[in-house]
């Protein structure tokens, strides 16, 4: 019930660990964020109307210091394994995994993107104020966003998953878990939580290619920029606040995404299943060639 065969903790129990650490530390982070910045906004909800404030990025920088002392954690005391368990050693890091992942989330997005303005089925209207509106504290959210995401998905919970199931697998599982987390998002529907399942599938395949979850996160953060920041698109059904221009629906919904925004029209899907295909065949071959 408790432990394997070779006497390590099993998969549920070790995830319940990491789980239980991880909570405690972030209501330790929220309570000091909350004395440290009164709160202007529940950091969930952003609409047009609402700026980025800095109780909400010092949440989510709050919630990676949580993260990371709960991988911490389970890494001495549970797995006795350094950071590569997790992919987060400093080889992980190395720039050019860092470039690539970077990459590879903006074109995903970028180029689906492109073409949906050019036959016109994306719309750039104007908006209020300068371009700079929001950019700043909008990209500092961004970041520590994916991060956090990319921490509690394809961090600790792929690593002992993968063990037990496998990276298909675990690939598979903890991208259902990514879809359902989106749930509550504005202007959500059942074909979102597909898409973000798909988008799921998409950065596991970066994770096993790469052996980097920095690298996962580097797209995930250019994917989310791209949207938010360059194009002023909605981002998984949120509006941010953005002047100059908007990226706004002008096609049908199956190709644009509709109020969901672009990553959850069929050009996305598209962007994201080529990425992920190429990702995957390279590794095999790598795998096949060692």
């Amino acid at each position: 019930m408790l432990r394997t065969a070779d006497g390590r903790l099993r998969a549920p129990w070790r995830l319940l660990i990491f789980g239980l650490v991880a909570v405690a530390l972030a209501v330790l982070a929220f309570a000091l964020v909350g004395l440290l910045v009164p709160s202007t906004e529940r950091p969930e909800v952003l609409s047009a109307s609402d700026a980025v404030g800095l109780d909400v990025i010092l949440t989510y920088w709050g919630t990676v210091l949580a993260l990371f002392g709960a991988h911490a954690f389970v890494l001495r005391f549970v797995e006795h394994r350094g950071w590569e368990f997790v992919w987060l050693d400093r080889s992980a890091a190395h720039p050019r995994l860092l470039g690539g992942g970077f990459l590879i989330g903006a074109l995903a997005i970028g180029v689906p993107s492109a073409i949906l303005i050019a036959i016109g089925w994306l719309d750039v209207t104007d908006a209020p104020g300068p371009w700079q509106t929001g950019a700043l504290a909008i990209t500092m959210m961004l970041l520590p966003a994916a991060l956090t995401e990319e921490l509690m998905i394809r961090g600790y919970p792929l690593a002992v998953l993968r063990e037990t199931l496998g990276w298909r697998g675990a690939i598979l599982l903890t991208s259902v878990v990514f879809g359902a987390l989106h749930a509550f998002n504005p202007n959500v529907a059942m074909t979102a939580i597909v898409l973000v399942t798909i988008a799921g599938v998409f950065l596991g395949a970066i994770v096993y290619q790469m052996r980097s979850l920095w690298a996962a996160t580097a797209a995930h953060f250019a994917w989310n920029l791209t949207l938010a920041v360059f194009l002023h698109s909605a981002l998984s059904g949120q509006e941010l606040p953005v002047g100059d221009y908007r990226t706004i629906d002008g096609g049908p919904d199956w190709a644009t995404g509709g109020a969901w925004g672009p990553e959850g029209g069929a050009g996305a899907i598209a962007g994201m299943l080529v990425a992920a295909a190429l990702l995957l065949r390279r590794r095999r071959g790598e795998d096949e060639g060692a």
